[in-house]
């Protein structure tokens, strides 16, 4: 008696178990009537035709080399594959083998006639699947021209009803949080860390990682963008953050990333991140250089490094940060800007506290668990009781009893106002920082200086400030500023290296940049948190 295998397949998630059953109800029936016995079945669920990356079909070649059988039984010739060229390879690989396919409901002949007919009817399977696409295209365009949900994984913040996108608030704020606390220096791990231990999960229940951290803060679906056909749809996610923070954090994700300057460097690069071009106005990086005396570093605009599209010349690293301490120094020295800022620092951290994110999810998180508890307790009142019934029941209360200690733990690290006073006394000990200190220096120029665009000749400071207008400070020379610095701190500045060749009266000036609350508030965050507990 001739031998064979049944193979099945269906396309998308949108068909059931029903069309497999389907497939080998008709496949046996034709294998009673011709007299053929089945010998055993392979089935690929949810898998495409148009190509042949399909576990049980490759089981299926793979044990056709064993000789146990001597057909392949399918439904229909493109349940086997859609695609010509992967038709005739792997018709090719069984008939070396003894095998031949079989359809239980396209009779075909083994007569030059029956040849040409089969791929015909493979030419028609391929030419459906092709124009399937298409249309499957075409209808997920005017979805989204429509604003509406085409599929795929729901990101953490959002839920859909009637294929709408809506914001879930409890998420969101969470997301609102990662985004604020990037901003304010904290790592990708720690942020993960951090999300664990206050026991939030991603959507598929599951812990965060750096990678989901990241995808997060890199994702313009939070700003409510959509990158798709070659177009920007802005119709369908509605926005978490504002673009201006997004792009922020996105700037700063790509200016994070070490050159191997830095990790070679003896001192960090102080001003990475914050120096920008004077001329085309991309960002300056750290890099290196060896020469007849040693090796040099120093910060170079990444379009000359790069794509060797700006002309601007580099400039030492030791010649340039220098410069900034000193400017940094001087904008310190305006007690009255200081008070204006500690107390606008306050207002914002005092606020911030004000909405704790994670108790809210938190009690979010309760109220499901009492929902959940008071149906399984309407449920046992009428009688529907059994052993897994008592199971959930049993993990309910001792998810509640886990929650409540969160909840009594995250209660007992709120943080009391913040006095401006405390944050002016703070501030005023940057004063006196170690200009030969540069990590100590590097931790003045992150809290403090919000950009340096650098020219040929001069540059500009844009510091954090709560002026609401811009100034330039012209300062006629860095060397009489160094005299000065050494007079009124007693210490020694000889260190710090004048601008040799730039015209004097244009040494550099500090513009005053305005900057609003809540990136304000976000900046200092974290700096106020260990001022705090200090």
């Amino acid at each position: 008696m001739k031998k064979a295998v049944i193979y099945a397949r269906y396309s998308s998630d949108s068909q059931t178990e029903q069309s497999i059953d389907g497939q080998l109800r008709v496949c046996r029936e034709f294998a009673e009537r011709e007299n053929i016995k089945i010998v055993d079945t392979y089935i690929d669920r949810a898998m495409t035709g148009t190509n042949d990356h399909r576990p049980d079909f490759q089981r299926m070649l793979c044990d056709s080399k064993k000789k146990g059988f001597n057909f392949v039984l399918v439904y229909k010739f493109d349940r086997f594959a859609r695609s010509r060229h992967d038709s005739a390879v792997n018709k090719a690989i069984l008939s070396r083998n003894g095998v031949k396919v079989i359809s239980a409901t396209e009779q075909i002949s083994d007569t030059p006639e029956g040849i040409i007919l089969e791929g015909m009817l493979e030419s028609f399977a391929e030419y459906y699947s092709a124009e399937l696409s298409q249309k499957v295209k075409r209808g997920r365009k005017e979805s989204r021209i429509k604003g509406l949900f085409v599929g795929g994984r729901k990101p953490f913040g959002y839920c859909v009803e009637d294929k709408v996108v809506k914001i879930n608030e409890k998420q969101a704020e969470i997301v609102r949080q990662v985004y604020n606390d990037y901003i304010s220096g904290m790592r990708l791990k720690d942020i993960a860390s951090k999300l664990n231990k206050q026991g939030i999960k991603t959507s598929n229940g599951k812990d965060f990682n750096i990678n989901q951290v990241s995808r997060m803060l890199r994702s313009p679906l939070y700003c409510g963008k959509v990158y798709a056909d070659d177009t920007v749809y802005t119709n369908i996610y509605p926005p978490i953050i504002d673009e201006e923070l997004f792009d922020k954090v996105n700037k700063s994700l790509q200016t994070g990333k070490k050159t191997a300057a830095q990790k070679k460097a003896p001192n960090p690069f102080i001003l990475s991140g914050k120096l920008v071009c004077g001329k085309c106005k991309a960002n300056m990086t750290g890099d290196s250089g060896t020469g007849r005396n040693g090796v040099h570093y120093y910060y170079k605009c990444v379009n000359r490094k790069r794509k060797h599209s700006c002309d601007k010349k580099s400039v030492e690293k030791d010649y340039i940060e220098n410069y900034v301490v000193c400017a940094t120094k001087e904008f310190l020295k305006n007690n009255k800007q200081l008070k204006e800022l500690s107390q606008m620092v306050a207002d914002v951290f005092n606020v911030y506290i004000g909405k704790d994110v994670v108790i809210n999810s938190l009690n979010a998180q309760m109220a499901d668990i009492d929902r959940k508890l008071n149906n399984m307790a309407n449920a046992i009142a009428n009688g529907i009781f059994s052993k897994t019934t008592n199971q959930k029941l049993n993990d309910l209360e001792q998810e509640k009893e886990n929650l409540e200690i969160k909840i009594a733990q995250q209660k007992a690290k709120s943080i009391s106002p913040l006095d401006a006073d405390k944050v002016y006394k703070w501030f005023l000990s940057f004063q006196n920082v170690d200009t030969s200190d540069k990590l100590a220096c590097k931790r003045m120029i992150d809290m403090f200086v919000n950009k340096i665009v650098l020219y040929d000749d001069y540059f500009d400071i844009y510091f954090n400030s709560s002026d609401d207008e811009s100034k330039n400070i012209k300062l006629e020379n860095v060397e009489d500023y160094t005299e000065i610095e050494k007079e009124q701190s007693g210490s020694d500045c000889s260190h710090l290296v004048p601008m040799v060749g730039v015209e004097p009266t244009r040494c550099c000036h500090l513009g005053i940049l305005s900057c609003s609350p809540s990136v304000l508030g976000s900046v200092f965050f974290d700096f106020l948190r260990l001022f705090k507990t200090a």
